[in-house]
Formats: structure tokens, sequence, C-alpha cells
């Protein structure tokens, strides 16, 4: 079988109890700012779950930048080294510029390495939906799958690769340029819980605001079921920001609906949750289309 590695990135937030098991898998590491302080993994230690979601609550606020040209090229070279080709899942070039760095690292490596090549895929996806992506990727793979022919599935699959996803305080949403600052605090007041979904482009797009967290939870377990008709999912992922609590909810229900799917559960690191906040919920699974909906 042809010998290569698959990578992706922290915004995959790959469950944990996965990611030791898989063979050849690499996670390129990226940074975010909080208060001024960075954490990289390397010269500073990401902080837990716990701490990073807590300051956030807490009013703290953090920042995030792309991978670097320099940075993507050293995490790939050292594959290259080693006699591997690289299948990397990339992060949504619609929500980031790493794509590009990504692209621009493989073509700056091929002179240096020419006997190995870096392949990268725009998943089109976030969070734990580009997870999901990956999960996808590494099983073709141990079907013998040639890197080429993954990239080529991964091309296709990553428009049905659905995204499903609530937060608790619309405020990072607003931060973030996703709702207006009026649709925000009125929302925050009423409590209410907006639900998204990610398009086939590769964006955020809000489709429903539901009168609490319960009926949210709901929502995104609706759609699943409205969108999976012909799709056997034997697996779904559930992102979750520091949500323990409704993350066993949300995937009971799932489990009721999907007798037999195994669901896995994995904590959003801080690059999405910068974004998502406290509470943040998100759900993934096989779909027909990417079509954002309302209902």
């Amino acid at each position: 079988m042809e010998k290569y590695i698959i990578t992706t990135d922290m915004t995959a937030d790959y469950p944990a109890a996965l990611k030791d098991t898989e063979k050849d898998f690499h996670i390129i590491d990226m940074a975010y700012v909080m208060d001024g302080v960075l954490y990289d993994g390397k010269t500073n230690p990401y902080l837990s779950t716990k701490e990073f979601y807590s300051a956030l609550a807490e009013g703290k606020t953090s920042s995030t930048s792309m991978v670097t040209v320099e940075e993507a090229k050293e995490f790939f070279g050292e594959f290259l080294r080693d006699g591997y080709d690289v299948l990397h899942v990339g992060f949504t070039s619609a929500l980031s510029g790493c794509h590009e760095s990504y692209i621009s690292a493989a073509k700056e490596l091929e002179s240096l390495y020419p006997n190995n090549k870096v392949v990268v895929v725009d998943s089109l996806c976030a969070a734990s939906g580009e997870g999901l992506l990956a999960y996808y990727a590494l099983r073709k793979r141990d079907e013998g799958a040639t890197i080429d022919e993954n990239a080529e599935y991964l091309t296709e699959l990553r428009n049905h690769i659905g995204h499903v996803f609530t937060v608790d305080d619309m405020n990072h949403l607003y931060r973030g340029g996703r709702v207006s600052k009026g649709t925000a605090v009125v929302g925050q007041a009423l409590k209410m819980k907006p639900v998204l979904m990610v398009s086939d482009e590769g964006k955020l797009v809000p489709t429903n605001t539901m009168m609490g967290r319960k009926l949210a939870l709901r929502t995104l377990v609706d759609k699943m079921v409205a969108k999976t008709k012909g799709y056997d999912n034997k697996v779904a992922f559930i992102g979750s920001c520091d949500a323990d609590d409704d993350a066993e909810v949300l995937k009971k229900m799932v489990e009721e609906k999907f007798p037999g799917i195994k669901v896995y559960v994995g904590d959003i690191s801080a690059i999405v949750g910068s974004h998502l906040g406290k509470g943040g919920l998100t759900l993934h699974y096989l779909c027909e289309d990417k079509i954002p909906f309302r209902f």
C-alpha cells in the first residue's frame, strides 16, 4: 500500500477517544492569544478546556491567527524527510487563510523533496465536521486508497458532511460578525439560542433562533434527521465547548433517532471555541447536502 501520512488542524477537534487509536495521523498546532498572552503549545502550554472557557465566561477575550507558511513547511517537512507523502485535510478556506499557507508550503517543499509530495484538501468544513472528514480519510486509506484517490474522494465527500451547531452566548457571534449587536442584545435578554449550519461554501449561516436551550438541541437533531435520508450514519461527532452535560443529552437524542450509531463527543479547542464561547455545541454527520435550511 502507498505510504502516506494524513494530517489535519487543531480546528478539526478530533475526539480524544479516537485520536490515540489512529496510525500515521498528526494534527498541526495552532495558536491563540488571551489577554495579551500567546498560547501556542510550544513556548507556552495551552490552557486546559476548563480554564479557557471559564476565562471566556468571565469576559476575557481570545483571538486566533492562521498558520504561517513557515509553520506549515516545518510541519509537513518532518514527514517528507522520513519518506512519507502527506495528505492534509485543512480548515475551510471560507473562514481562514490557513489553506493558502498550506498550498504555498506544499509548493515550496516540492524542490526540496522531489520524490515526495503534500496534497492539500480544502475541507470546506469547520470544527468536528473537519474532524469527521479526516476520519473518513483515515478509513479510506485503510481500504487501500492511494493519496490521489483519497483526495478525490474527500473533495466529493466534503459536500456531504453535515454541520449544525448552537451557542449559549450570542455575544460571541456578534464579535465574530455573524449577528448584529441589536440581535445579540435582544437574544441574550430573551434567552434565545441560535442554530447555525455550515454551507457548501464552508461559511457559517444562521438558520433558526429558538426559545431556550432544550429546543435548540432538539432542532439540531431534527435537522440531522431531515438531511440524512439515504445515508448510513454509523458514526457521528459532537463538539463541546465545556458543555459536557448538554453534550450527553444531545448524544442520547441522536442515539434514540439512529439506533446503533456510534457517537463520539470531543472538546472544541480554543481555536474554534474563541468564536463560539462557553456552552457551544456542534453536531456532524453524513448527509444529502450542506444547503442550510429553516423549519
